[in-house]
């Protein structure tokens, strides 16, 4: 089966993050999934966009902000 880069990319971002929920390493900016991932970080930042408004990740402002899975990664 053949999946899209952008479905590619979205799945790496949220096992990412799922492993940042699991070390408990709080919320992750999305250039640091872009880092990790080797992922282009204007499309990384697109793809998380996508998850936020499909409710699938949550996001908070500022200097201690980022990125994270509204739900834990066992549900």
């Amino acid at each position: 089966m053949q999946v899209s880069a952008r479905t590619d990319y979205a799945l790496r971002a949220a096992a990412e993050l799922a492993r940042a929920a699991t070390q408990g390493t709080g919320p992750l900016k999305g250039e640091r999934i872009s880092e990790e991932q080797g992922i282009p970080k204007k499309f990384m930042e697109n793809i998380l966009l996508d998850l936020k408004h499909s409710g699938i990740v949550r996001t908070q402002r500022g200097a201690t902000g980022g990125y994270w899975l509204a739900q834990p990664p066992a549900e």
